[in-house]
């Protein structure tokens, strides 16, 4: 009977070890996957941790149910795949993770957050001014960042990341 007992404790502490060891590493993943190319994040972005590496940063947020995010989802994942490693496109599901967009001031999906590859808030040239409209959000009369609301199609999007890699 005791050695059942230390046999049960002895995997019962296997299995706690592996659960930690795995526990321990899928938070270094998270905090990782932010600086990855991967398309979806689950997380608040640290825009500062992102802007950072010398990239353009494109983060749109939507949800994967309303129709226009819907609509730009294929040409996220499309241009994700194209410009990986000289641009991050990330998309935040706000419904799924309803904490995702609390460092950002919108309240309508979808909406896109654009920062330069100096890590600082994109400004557009005349040219992409001329076909597609931006928000400027300023605190202390500082440019904090620039963000489109609404769908963009995939040659505005093609448009504002050409601008962002001059």
């Amino acid at each position: 009977m005791k050695k059942n007992i230390t046999g049960i404790l002895i995997i019962l502490l296997i299995v706690a070890a592996v659960f930690a060891v795995k526990k321990c590493s899928s938070s270094e993943n998270i905090s990782s996957d932010l600086l990855s190319f991967d398309l979806n994040v689950t997380e608040m972005v640290d825009f500062n941790k992102l802007t950072s590496q010398g990239l353009p940063v494109i983060v749109d947020y939507g949800a994967d149910t309303c129709i226009p995010c819907v609509n730009m989802a294929p040409v996220l994942e499309k241009l994700n795949k194209e410009m990986a490693g000289r641009v991050y496109i990330k998309f935040a599901d706000v419904w799924k993770y309803p904490d995702i967009n609390k460092n950002i001031y919108a309240k309508v999906i979808p909406y896109q957050v654009f920062f330069d590859k100096n890590g600082k808030p994109y400004e557009p040239s005349q040219e992409v001014l001329s076909y597609v409209n931006f928000i400027t959000k300023t605190d202390n009369e500082k440019h904090t960042f620039t963000m489109h609301i609404g769908e963009l199609k995939e040659n505005q999007m093609r448009l504002i990341i050409n601008d962002m890699l001059k």
